[in-house]
């Protein structure tokens, strides 16, 4: 049967062009002309793929590739988009709308079907993806050691258990068994629960089993960390545990949030299967950007979309000597979703008092650029 492409433009000699072009080359044509018809088609008429316009009036094509993606009917379908717009910045924002592809126009005909065909050909290898029931799971990933990763994961989760996510139900958990700084930096006493759970068979790893080994913080936080004993002395997670932890939890929780550590070993590449967001933990400097270019770039290997990433930049050294915003995004083609000033006097003070900075100084800058990050996260 052939592959049946919803096309979405509000130019009826475009529509008529690009339609005929792909009903040449054997494919199925759904037309529509604006964003409201474009999304009740893909849900009653299940096109294959998706071929969007932006510039259209009422929705635009970023909205409605938002919603597609937000509604679990249609959250997996492919999208190109297909638009007049090439500034880098438009292509930020439709990667980050949901965007699959985003090609210019004019675009070659041999190219678009090219295109067409490859994603066509990735979403059939891939199959449907997972979705985890309820729950929102967010992982933290620094793009190199020592960037401020797990203090991040801390500070963002407390100001949304605080803010955004009040009343609801969440957990932090360190990956990692060992080599973990989770559970100190909330004041916590780092307990053995997490290598317990590494021990057991994940086939039996339910909600309730894994909650009776989390601490509670004084937030209302749930709170699953590693010790602080080197990696490889305690037994670690396989990727079948890390797999049984997240689709466990987030069948239960509100949130689920997830200190990666770094790197893209087996572990990891399993989480970003399971995610609906993954955090890249950048530092603004010259190498930090390098590395973080070359991570972000294993994520678009990994076929990890772009509307499940963004980027958080941590300064320590002062903002005046680090590159702009504008310039890291453009570096990067991706979007900076939050910018952590340098405070290395509150950060010490934080990790000596076990107390995360939101809680020690809530109306600092830093704390102030955490709140903002978890409106954001909490939005997604």
């Amino acid at each position: 049967m052939p592959a049946k492409i919803l096309i979405v433009e509000d130019d009826l000699e475009s529509l008529k062009l690009i339609g005929l072009m792909l009903q040449n080359r054997g494919y199925q044509i759904i037309a529509a002309q604006n964003g409201p018809q474009a999304l009740s088609k893909a849900v009653n008429e299940s096109p294959d793929l998706v071929l969007l316009d932006v510039m259209m009036p009422g929705m635009d094509g970023y909205e409605v590739a938002r919603r597609l993606r937000a509604d679990a009917r249609t959250a997996s379908l492919p999208i190109i988009m297909l638009t007049a717009r090439g500034q880098v910045t438009d292509k930020v924002a439709g990667f980050e709308a949901g965007a699959d592809e985003y090609l210019v126009k004019p675009v070659h005909p041999a190219e678009l079907v090219t295109r067409i065909e490859a994603l066509l050909a990735r979403s059939a290898r891939l199959g449907p993806p997972v979705h985890v029931p309820r729950g929102k799971s967010i992982g933290f990933l620094g793009c190199k050691g020592g960037v401020g990763t797990s203090t991040l994961a801390v500070n963002l989760g407390v100001a949304l258990i605080r803010g955004p996510a009040s009343g609801k139900r969440a957990i932090l958990i360190d990956i990692r068994t060992g080599s973990s700084t989770l559970a100190l930096q909330m004041g916590l006493r780092p307990q053995r629960g997490l290598q317990v759970l590494a021990e057991r068979d994940p086939a039996g790893l339910t909600a309730d089993t894994i909650l009776t080994h989390a601490d509670r913080h004084a937030t209302g936080m749930l709170v699953l960390g590693g010790l602080p004993e080197p990696s490889g002395v305690v037994p670690s997670f396989t990727p079948t545990h890390a797999e049984a932890l997240v689709r466990a939890l987030a069948g239960e929780l509100d949130y689920v949030l997830i200190d990666m550590g770094t790197g893209l070993e087996e572990v990891n590449r399993t989480l970003l299967r399971f995610l609906h967001y993954v955090v890249v933990v950048v530092e603004p400097t010259r190498l930090g950007l390098l590395l973080a270019q070359g991570l972000l770039g294993m994520l678009d290997t990994l076929e990890v979309g772009r509307h499940r990433q963004g980027v958080a930049l941590v300064n320590r050294a002062p903002t005046s000597m680090t590159p702009g915003k504008d310039t890291v995004e453009e570096f990067l083609g991706r979007e900076i979703i939050g910018i952590i000033p340098p405070a290395p006097e509150l950060a010490f003070q934080a990790a000596e008092r076990g107390v995360p900075m939101v809680m020690l100084q809530p109306e600092s800058v830093v704390a102030v650029q955490f709140n903002h990050l978890a409106q954001y996260i909490a939005s997604r």
